[in-house]
């Protein structure tokens, strides 16, 4: 499923819990590791010896990160360190390995370096061409390069669209290969409140509104866990009732010991962001377990 795998490393032990991940996910498809590091040139002011050690010091760095990762890996591994703008220097190297797979961790702070990879995992997901897995670490964790990765409850919110349903096959395909089960959770919107102490009857609409978006939802997802069942696929259902389907996502996600979601997201920002993109900012927002996440072909 997975080929090749590109790593984000800033120097941190923070960020370095991606390669952990990175490292596990090689050695159950046997894919190659691919790590990389972005210097980032210091202001011209500065001293060229603040220069040239920030760059010696990248160049350390990946080489001993890549040496005592050698023994751990599946397949082949490499390190890279770029000089620029960091997620153009990401794509850049994910297009020259034709990763499969991106990891990160979603913030971190590295020696010589700014705390790039907050800000940088988010510019990075709008604009990735690859599912990029997204590891927030507990503050002080350290990464044990020889952890296997354990994902059995994978958690799959679909909308009712083509965006949230082309995650499925990734989904599918990440629990076959860990022997997991998908939770499909779809979350029903309250309706607009229209309620009003005047008009009572519309209490009743606005309930029968959600009922009926319920068991639309229900049948949704009993549809979607028969075909999976059929191709091998265990999976469970949910539906949930919340004006904020992020918050929604969040709460089952933990109230399952989910350990893996699998979202898509779009590469609008702003306003014309749907609403799909926003929940997926939110649920990354408010987890602390892994996130896979891919901006969908044509966006």
């Amino acid at each position: 499923m997975f080929n090749s795998i590109l790593v984000s490393l800033d120097g941190s032990s923070f960020a370095e819990c991606a390669l952990q991940m990175g490292l596990a996910i090689s050695r159950v498809t046997n894919a190659d590791l691919h790590l990389a590091t972005v210097h980032e040139p210091v202001p011209s002011f500065s001293y060229d010896e603040w220069e040239s050690a920030a760059w010696d010091w990248s160049a350390e760095y990946i080489q001993r990160v890549q040496a005592d990762a050698e023994a751990h890996a599946g397949g082949e591994i490499d390190g890279w360190v770029g000089s620029g703008r960091v997620v153009d220097c990401l794509q850049l190297r994910a297009r020259e390995v034709a990763a499969d797979l991106v990891v990160m961790a979603t913030h971190g702070r590295g020696a010589f370096t700014r705390a790039w990879l907050g800000s940088t995992a988010d510019a990075f997901v709008r604009e990735a061409d690859q599912p990029v897995l997204l590891i927030r670490p507990e503050e002080g964790e350290r990464p044990d390069l020889g952890a296997d990765a354990d994902f059995k409850r994978i958690l799959v919110p679909l909308d009712g669209s083509t965006l949230a349903e082309s995650e499925l096959d990734l989904a599918k395909g990440v629990a076959r290969l860990f022997g997991a089960e998908l939770l499909l959770v779809r979350v029903v919107s309250y309706p607009v409140e229209i309620a009003s102490p005047y008009l009572p009857h519309t209490v009743q609409m606005n309930q029968q509104i959600v009922d009926d978006a319920k068991s639309i939802a229900q049948k949704y997802l009993e549809d979607i866990s028969e075909r999976l069942e059929a191709e091998g696929v265990a999976a469970r259902i949910f539906v949930d009732v919340d004006a904020q389907p992020g918050n929604a996502i969040a709460q089952l996600a933990a109230d399952e010991s989910a350990d893996l979601i699998v979202m898509a997201t779009h590469g609008r920002s702003g306003l014309q962001r749907a609403l799909l993109g926003s929940t997926t900012d939110k649920v990354i927002r408010s987890v602390h377990i892994p996130m896979l996440v891919r901006r969908p072909k044509g966006e």
